[in-house]
């Protein structure tokens, strides 16, 4: 992707979506609400692949630029993602995202990038150190919300919203919603510490045909990491749908490694050849 962040150039970044402030207000824990935190916890169920257009926007503390990509997604397995730049449209790069691995076909240079999916890899070819899941989530725009009701641990409410804490594996989890829409507008992952390590938000929903169901899925889906080593800064991804079509019959992702292209070890590049 960086390969085309350098042929597309500098657009700058697409303001971050804002929603408003989280609810303030502690109330109990009423059957009403455990419906509306049901309704959202499955929401995202229904929705398995997406094929689709979309405009990704990347801001770090180096980088604000833009990038138009085709975009394939099979849930917990495979991302695809097909880079183009200029006015015709001409693809530049290709990558694979897979749950232990990837590979990227740099177009300019033919130049095939291999190495194992983890948080410093997918920084050389994305430019944020996001796991798989949270790349997932993000070209979704329909956050996995697997805990029960019983890891709830409080429930707050003002402005129209409602958030809902919970213990999740790895910390805490904070969901604000649309008690109107059952929409997950906003989902806050904390660490053991209590501190902000990712904030995924979600703007501009449409209502579309999954099955024998409407779902509203976002177009327009932002990811902020905040890594600890930058306590000032943070890194941005923003992807804004064109089109797209959820759950596509038959779709198969595939990737072919181009009979001539020149093997990199994505381990152990220091810096993308193409920058």
């Amino acid at each position: 992707m960086l390969a085309m962040f350098a042929v597309t150039g500098c657009s700058g970044m697409k303001p971050v979506t804002r929603g408003p402030a989280a609810p303030q207000e502690r109330v109990a824990l009423s059957p009403e609400l455990k419906r509306l935190y049901r309704d959202v916890a499955t929401g995202s169920r229904n929705v398995e692949a997406l094929d689709g257009y979309a405009d990704i926007y990347l801001k770090t503390p180096k980088r604000d630029t833009k990038a138009y990509c085709t975009v394939q997604v099979q849930k917990s397995k495979n991302a695809r993602l097909i880079v183009t730049a200029g006015i015709l449209g001409w693809p530049v790069a290709d990558m694979l995202i897979r749950p232990d691995s990837l590979f990227v076909h740099d177009m300019l240079n033919n130049r095939m990038l291999v190495g194992r999916n983890n948080g410093e890899n997918l920084e050389k070819i994305l430019g944020v150190q996001a796991g798989f899941g949270q790349m997932t989530e993000t070209l979704f725009g329909i956050a996995g919300v697997p805990e029960p009701e019983s890891a709830i641990e409080s429930v707050r409410q003002g402005g129209g919203k409602v958030s809902f804490t919970i213990k999740s594996a790895r910390g805490q989890k904070v969901l604000v919603v649309d008690p109107v829409t059952k929409v997950l507008e906003e989902m806050i992952l904390l660490d053991p510490y209590g501190r902000k390590t990712v904030d995924f938000r979600f703007a501009d929903f449409q209502l579309q045909q999954v099955g024998n169901a409407q779902v509203r899925v976002p177009k327009e889906i932002d990811m902020e990491l905040f890594m600890p080593e930058e306590s000032a800064s943070s890194h941005r991804l923003k992807v804004v749908y064109d089109e797209r079509v959820i759950n596509p019959s038959n779709l198969t992702i595939s990737f072919r490694k181009p009979a001539r292209a020149k093997v990199v070890n994505l381990d152990q590049v220091q810096r993308m050849p193409w920058l």
